[in-house]
Protein backbone atom coordinates (compact mmCIF):
# COMPACT_ATOMS: atom_id res chain seq x y z
CA UNK A 1 0.00 0.00 0.00
CA UNK A 2 1.26 3.30 -1.01
CA UNK A 3 1.72 6.21 1.35
CA UNK A 4 -1.12 7.97 0.05
CA UNK A 5 -3.12 4.93 0.05
CA UNK A 6 -2.65 4.20 3.90
CA UNK A 7 -3.38 7.69 4.66
CA UNK A 8 -7.18 7.49 2.48
CA UNK A 9 -7.32 4.60 4.53
CA UNK A 10 -6.21 5.54 8.31
CA UNK A 11 -8.81 8.90 7.30
CA UNK A 12 -11.66 6.72 7.23
CA UNK A 13 -10.32 4.40 10.23
CA UNK A 14 -10.10 7.75 12.44
CA UNK A 15 -13.38 9.37 10.42
CA UNK A 16 -15.80 6.38 10.34
CA UNK A 17 -18.48 7.96 12.37
CA UNK A 18 -18.89 11.26 9.80
CA UNK A 19 -17.93 9.17 6.88
CA UNK A 20 -21.54 8.46 4.80
CA UNK A 21 -21.68 5.89 1.79
CA UNK A 22 -17.65 5.11 0.65
CA UNK A 23 -17.05 1.75 0.65
CA UNK A 24 -13.29 0.27 0.92
CA UNK A 25 -12.32 0.32 -2.53
CA UNK A 26 -12.83 4.40 -2.50
CA UNK A 27 -10.47 4.49 0.04
CA UNK A 28 -8.10 2.50 -1.24
CA UNK A 29 -8.30 4.69 -4.52
CA UNK A 30 -8.32 8.39 -3.08
CA UNK A 31 -5.10 10.53 -3.55
CA UNK A 32 -6.51 13.57 -1.68
CA UNK A 33 -9.40 13.69 1.10
CA UNK A 34 -11.63 16.34 1.71
CA UNK A 35 -14.31 17.34 4.23
CA UNK A 36 -17.63 19.13 2.64
CA UNK A 37 -21.14 18.81 4.08
CA UNK A 38 -23.91 16.42 2.80
CA UNK A 39 -27.22 16.71 0.86
CA UNK A 40 -27.15 18.69 -2.13
CA UNK A 41 -24.07 20.26 -1.13
CA UNK A 42 -22.31 17.22 -1.10
CA UNK A 43 -23.81 16.09 -4.88
CA UNK A 44 -22.68 20.06 -6.28
CA UNK A 45 -19.43 19.34 -4.33
CA UNK A 46 -18.89 16.54 -6.57
CA UNK A 47 -19.99 17.16 -9.56
CA UNK A 48 -18.96 21.09 -9.96
CA UNK A 49 -15.29 20.86 -8.08
CA UNK A 50 -14.59 16.70 -7.53
CA UNK A 51 -14.87 15.77 -10.93
CA UNK A 52 -13.11 18.89 -12.43
CA UNK A 53 -10.52 17.60 -10.24
CA UNK A 54 -10.38 13.98 -11.28
CA UNK A 55 -10.60 15.12 -14.81
CA UNK A 56 -7.36 17.37 -14.42
CA UNK A 57 -4.81 15.25 -12.65
CA UNK A 58 -6.21 11.85 -12.75
CA UNK A 59 -5.97 11.65 -9.07
CA UNK A 60 -8.93 10.37 -6.96
CA UNK A 61 -10.45 12.23 -4.29
CA UNK A 62 -12.25 11.00 -1.42
CA UNK A 63 -15.02 12.88 0.31
CA UNK A 64 -15.57 12.81 3.93
CA UNK A 65 -19.01 14.09 5.68
CA UNK A 66 -19.32 15.74 9.41
CA UNK A 67 -19.40 18.77 10.93
CA UNK A 68 -15.97 21.41 11.50
CA UNK A 69 -16.03 20.25 15.36
CA UNK A 70 -15.19 17.02 14.67
CA UNK A 71 -12.70 17.56 11.08
CA UNK A 72 -10.95 20.28 13.57
CA UNK A 73 -10.26 17.04 15.93
CA UNK A 74 -9.05 14.74 13.49
CA UNK A 75 -6.44 17.72 12.15
CA UNK A 76 -5.52 18.06 15.79
CA UNK A 77 -4.99 15.05 16.93
CA UNK A 78 -2.85 13.52 14.08
CA UNK A 79 0.65 14.47 14.65
CA UNK A 80 1.03 16.84 11.91
CA UNK A 81 0.41 13.88 9.33
CA UNK A 82 -3.24 14.85 8.65
CA UNK A 83 -6.26 12.16 7.46
CA UNK A 84 -7.53 14.97 5.77
CA UNK A 85 -6.37 17.21 2.98
CA UNK A 86 -8.77 20.20 2.36
CA UNK A 87 -11.90 21.28 4.74
CA UNK A 88 -14.70 23.29 3.95
CA UNK A 89 -15.61 25.10 6.50
CA UNK A 90 -17.77 27.53 8.10
CA UNK A 91 -16.44 31.16 9.52
CA UNK A 92 -16.35 29.65 12.99
CA UNK A 93 -14.46 26.39 12.18
CA UNK A 94 -11.79 28.44 10.36
CA UNK A 95 -11.43 31.05 13.16
CA UNK A 96 -11.09 27.66 15.26
CA UNK A 97 -8.50 26.13 13.10
CA UNK A 98 -6.22 29.16 12.85
CA UNK A 99 -6.38 29.62 16.34
CA UNK A 100 -5.42 26.10 16.72
CA UNK A 101 -2.72 26.41 14.35
CA UNK A 102 -3.77 23.26 12.52
CA UNK A 103 -4.37 24.91 8.99
CA UNK A 104 -1.77 25.79 6.48
CA UNK A 105 -0.92 29.78 5.14
CA UNK A 106 -2.20 30.08 1.41
CA UNK A 107 0.45 30.53 -1.12
CA UNK A 108 -0.69 32.53 -3.76
CA UNK A 109 2.12 31.17 -6.02
CA UNK A 110 0.25 27.77 -5.52
CA UNK A 111 -3.22 28.98 -6.15
CA UNK A 112 -3.29 31.19 -9.51
CA UNK A 113 -6.99 31.82 -8.95
CA UNK A 114 -6.63 33.15 -5.77
CA UNK A 115 -6.13 36.82 -7.53
CA UNK A 116 -9.68 36.72 -9.14
CA UNK A 117 -11.45 36.23 -5.30
CA UNK A 118 -13.01 39.36 -4.38
CA UNK A 119 -10.83 40.71 -1.29
CA UNK A 120 -13.10 41.00 1.01
CA UNK A 121 -13.55 36.97 0.69
CA UNK A 122 -10.12 36.35 1.19
CA UNK A 123 -9.47 38.91 4.02
CA UNK A 124 -11.64 37.58 6.26
CA UNK A 125 -9.30 34.50 6.74
CA UNK A 126 -6.44 36.60 7.61
CA UNK A 127 -4.34 34.69 4.74
CA UNK A 128 -5.57 31.05 6.16
CA UNK A 129 -8.28 30.51 3.44
CA UNK A 130 -10.95 31.97 1.84
CA UNK A 131 -14.45 32.58 1.20
CA UNK A 132 -15.81 30.41 -1.46
CA UNK A 133 -19.69 30.94 -2.05
CA UNK A 134 -22.14 32.50 0.73
CA UNK A 135 -25.78 32.15 1.85
CA UNK A 136 -27.88 35.75 2.41
CA UNK A 137 -30.34 35.44 5.47
CA UNK A 138 -33.09 37.69 3.89
CA UNK A 139 -37.06 37.21 3.69
CA UNK A 140 -38.56 34.63 1.90
CA UNK A 141 -42.68 35.08 1.53
CA UNK A 142 -45.93 34.26 -0.18
CA UNK A 143 -46.54 36.57 -3.11
CA UNK A 144 -50.58 35.54 -2.67
CA UNK A 145 -51.01 36.75 1.04
CA UNK A 146 -48.14 39.94 1.28
CA UNK A 147 -48.58 42.00 -1.48
CA UNK A 148 -46.34 44.35 -0.38
CA UNK A 149 -42.78 43.03 1.60
CA UNK A 150 -41.77 45.40 3.99
CA UNK A 151 -39.10 47.13 2.67
CA UNK A 152 -36.77 47.16 5.57
CA UNK A 153 -35.99 45.03 8.56
CA UNK A 154 -37.37 48.26 10.63
CA UNK A 155 -40.65 47.35 8.60
CA UNK A 156 -40.46 43.27 9.23
CA UNK A 157 -40.42 44.11 12.98
CA UNK A 158 -43.20 46.84 13.02
CA UNK A 159 -45.35 44.46 10.98
CA UNK A 160 -45.00 41.40 13.22
CA UNK A 161 -46.40 43.42 16.20
CA UNK A 162 -49.09 44.90 14.45
CA UNK A 163 -50.12 41.64 13.01
CA UNK A 164 -49.60 42.29 9.09
CA UNK A 165 -48.66 39.30 8.68
CA UNK A 166 -47.61 36.16 10.21
CA UNK A 167 -43.97 35.49 10.35
CA UNK A 168 -41.31 33.23 11.64
CA UNK A 169 -37.31 33.60 12.25
CA UNK A 170 -34.61 31.19 13.26
CA UNK A 171 -34.48 29.83 16.87
CA UNK A 172 -31.38 30.80 19.02
CA UNK A 173 -30.92 26.87 18.34
CA UNK A 174 -30.33 26.75 14.75
CA UNK A 175 -26.68 27.33 14.04
CA UNK A 176 -26.12 31.02 12.89
CA UNK A 177 -28.78 32.93 14.51
CA UNK A 178 -26.36 34.31 16.60
CA UNK A 179 -25.58 36.51 13.76
CA UNK A 180 -27.86 36.20 11.30
CA UNK A 181 -30.76 36.95 13.42
CA UNK A 182 -29.54 38.17 17.06
CA UNK A 183 -26.69 40.57 15.94
CA UNK A 184 -28.41 41.90 12.67
CA UNK A 185 -31.55 43.09 15.12
CA UNK A 186 -29.64 43.97 17.67
CA UNK A 187 -27.30 46.11 15.27
CA UNK A 188 -30.05 48.18 13.74
CA UNK A 189 -31.27 49.00 16.92
CA UNK A 190 -28.39 50.69 18.15
CA UNK A 191 -26.58 47.16 20.52
CA UNK A 192 -22.89 46.08 20.19
CA UNK A 193 -21.47 42.78 20.85
CA UNK A 194 -21.10 43.71 24.56
CA UNK A 195 -25.24 44.98 24.95
CA UNK A 196 -27.00 42.16 22.72
CA UNK A 197 -30.43 43.57 25.09
CA UNK A 198 -31.43 45.67 22.14
CA UNK A 199 -31.98 42.67 19.75
CA UNK A 200 -33.16 40.40 22.58
CA UNK A 201 -36.09 43.50 23.48
CA UNK A 202 -37.15 43.52 19.70
CA UNK A 203 -37.32 39.71 18.93
CA UNK A 204 -39.50 39.27 22.49
CA UNK A 205 -41.35 42.23 21.65
CA UNK A 206 -42.39 40.36 17.95
CA UNK A 207 -43.08 37.43 19.85
CA UNK A 208 -45.28 38.48 22.40
CA UNK A 209 -47.32 40.12 19.52
CA UNK A 210 -48.20 36.47 18.95
CA UNK A 211 -47.64 36.36 15.43
CA UNK A 212 -44.03 35.18 15.47
CA UNK A 213 -42.52 31.20 15.80
CA UNK A 214 -39.20 30.24 15.82
CA UNK A 215 -38.16 27.31 12.92
CA UNK A 216 -35.20 25.19 14.59
CA UNK A 217 -34.30 23.63 11.18
CA UNK A 218 -34.25 24.82 7.47
CA UNK A 219 -37.22 22.37 6.39
CA UNK A 220 -39.59 23.58 9.33
CA UNK A 221 -39.47 27.00 7.52
CA UNK A 222 -40.50 25.21 4.71
CA UNK A 223 -43.71 23.38 5.94
CA UNK A 224 -44.76 26.86 7.56
CA UNK A 225 -44.55 28.48 4.62
CA UNK A 226 -46.01 26.14 2.53
CA UNK A 227 -48.98 24.78 5.04
CA UNK A 228 -50.07 28.86 5.37
CA UNK A 229 -49.13 28.92 9.10
CA UNK A 230 -46.94 32.14 8.11
CA UNK A 231 -46.97 34.39 5.76
CA UNK A 232 -43.01 35.89 5.96
CA UNK A 233 -39.77 35.01 7.52
CA UNK A 234 -36.33 34.80 7.69
CA UNK A 235 -34.32 32.56 5.48
CA UNK A 236 -31.79 31.86 3.09
CA UNK A 237 -31.66 33.00 -0.35
CA UNK A 238 -30.73 30.05 -2.31
CA UNK A 239 -32.71 27.70 -0.47
CA UNK A 240 -35.51 29.91 -0.87
CA UNK A 241 -35.29 30.13 -4.71
CA UNK A 242 -34.83 26.32 -4.73
CA UNK A 243 -38.01 25.54 -2.47
CA UNK A 244 -39.87 28.40 -5.45
CA UNK A 245 -38.59 26.54 -8.16
CA UNK A 246 -39.37 22.94 -6.64
CA UNK A 247 -43.31 23.35 -7.73
CA UNK A 248 -43.97 26.77 -5.11
CA UNK A 249 -44.00 29.61 -7.59
CA UNK A 250 -45.69 31.43 -4.97
CA UNK A 251 -42.55 31.75 -2.68
CA UNK A 252 -40.53 34.65 -3.31
CA UNK A 253 -37.47 36.42 -1.49
CA UNK A 254 -35.54 39.30 -1.25
CA UNK A 255 -33.21 41.23 0.58
CA UNK A 256 -34.59 43.99 3.28
CA UNK A 257 -32.60 47.53 3.41
CA UNK A 258 -29.71 47.60 4.74
CA UNK A 259 -29.21 44.27 4.18
CA UNK A 260 -28.80 40.66 5.29
CA UNK A 261 -26.26 39.20 6.84
CA UNK A 262 -23.85 36.14 5.60
CA UNK A 263 -23.02 32.88 5.99
CA UNK A 264 -20.37 31.84 4.57
CA UNK A 265 -18.44 29.04 3.97
CA UNK A 266 -15.07 28.67 3.31
CA UNK A 267 -12.18 26.39 2.02
CA UNK A 268 -8.64 25.92 3.82
CA UNK A 269 -5.66 23.15 3.54
CA UNK A 270 -4.92 21.08 6.52
CA UNK A 271 -1.73 21.91 8.08
CA UNK A 272 1.17 19.31 6.93
CA UNK A 273 -1.53 18.11 4.50
CA UNK A 274 -0.50 17.01 0.81
CA UNK A 275 0.89 19.67 -1.85
CA UNK A 276 -2.12 17.99 -3.95
CA UNK A 277 -4.12 20.01 -1.87
CA UNK A 278 -2.93 23.15 -3.48
CA UNK A 279 -4.54 21.88 -6.83
CA UNK A 280 -7.96 21.02 -5.75
CA UNK A 281 -8.46 24.14 -3.70
CA UNK A 282 -7.13 26.08 -6.54
CA UNK A 283 -10.50 24.58 -8.78
CA UNK A 284 -12.53 24.88 -6.15
CA UNK A 285 -11.59 28.80 -6.57
CA UNK A 286 -11.48 29.15 -9.78
CA UNK A 287 -14.59 30.77 -11.69
CA UNK A 288 -16.18 27.71 -13.91
CA UNK A 289 -16.16 25.43 -11.19
CA UNK A 290 -17.85 27.90 -8.77
CA UNK A 291 -20.08 28.70 -11.75
CA UNK A 292 -21.66 25.19 -11.83
CA UNK A 293 -21.86 25.26 -7.47
CA UNK A 294 -23.60 28.58 -7.87
CA UNK A 295 -26.00 27.65 -10.11
CA UNK A 296 -27.38 24.35 -8.63
CA UNK A 297 -27.33 25.93 -4.91
CA UNK A 298 -28.10 29.63 -5.59
CA UNK A 299 -25.92 31.07 -3.63
CA UNK A 300 -23.34 33.85 -4.33
CA UNK A 301 -19.51 32.47 -5.18
CA UNK A 302 -16.32 34.39 -4.25
CA UNK A 303 -14.73 34.56 -7.57
CA UNK A 304 -15.66 37.91 -9.78
CA UNK A 305 -15.33 36.27 -12.63
CA UNK A 306 -17.72 33.85 -11.94
CA UNK A 307 -21.05 33.60 -14.58
CA UNK A 308 -24.36 32.51 -13.22
CA UNK A 309 -27.23 31.89 -15.74
CA UNK A 310 -29.41 34.15 -16.54
CA UNK A 311 -32.70 32.52 -13.98
CA UNK A 312 -30.05 32.50 -10.90
CA UNK A 313 -28.04 35.69 -11.90
CA UNK A 314 -31.00 38.16 -10.31
CA UNK A 315 -31.73 36.22 -7.21
CA UNK A 316 -27.85 35.74 -6.13
CA UNK A 317 -27.43 38.27 -2.98
CA UNK A 318 -25.03 41.13 -4.03
CA UNK A 319 -21.86 42.87 -2.25
CA UNK A 320 -24.28 45.92 -1.49
CA UNK A 321 -26.64 43.79 -0.15
CA UNK A 322 -24.31 42.28 2.28
CA UNK A 323 -24.22 43.35 5.97
CA UNK A 324 -20.42 42.42 7.53
CA UNK A 325 -20.87 41.27 11.00
CA UNK A 326 -17.79 41.00 13.24
CA UNK A 327 -17.50 37.08 12.78
CA UNK A 328 -13.55 36.66 14.84
CA UNK A 329 -15.37 39.09 18.19
CA UNK A 330 -18.80 36.78 18.50
CA UNK A 331 -17.82 33.51 19.21
CA UNK A 332 -16.50 34.60 22.70
CA UNK A 333 -20.15 36.09 23.49
CA UNK A 334 -22.31 33.17 22.25
CA UNK A 335 -22.55 31.55 25.38
CA UNK A 336 -24.10 34.69 27.25
CA UNK A 337 -25.81 35.80 24.42
CA UNK A 338 -27.33 31.81 23.84
CA UNK A 339 -27.95 31.70 28.00
CA UNK A 340 -30.15 35.21 27.86
CA UNK A 341 -32.28 34.53 24.95
CA UNK A 342 -33.17 31.20 26.82
CA UNK A 343 -34.08 32.97 29.70
CA UNK A 344 -35.67 36.24 27.98
CA UNK A 345 -37.77 34.57 25.11
CA UNK A 346 -37.20 30.96 25.72
CA UNK A 347 -38.61 28.45 22.66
Amino acid sequence: MTCIHARAAASRLIGAAITLGLGAGAAHAADLVVAAYGGIWEQAFRQCYVSEFEKKTGKKVEVVLGTPTQWANQIAASSGKPPIDVVVNTIDGAYDAMKRGIVDKFDASKLPHLAEIDPKFTDIAKGYGSIVNYGGMGLAYNTKTVKNPPATWKDFVEGVKKGTYRAAIPHISYVSTQLTTLWMLNNLYGGTVDNIQPGLDVIKAMKDSGNLVFWKDPNEFLNLIKSGEIDIGMYWDGRAWSFADDGNPEISYYNPKPGSVINPTLVQKAKGSLDLAWDFIDIVLSPGPQACFGNIIQYGMSNTKVIYSPKVAPRITKMDEIVWPPFEAVPSRLGDWVERWNKQIGG
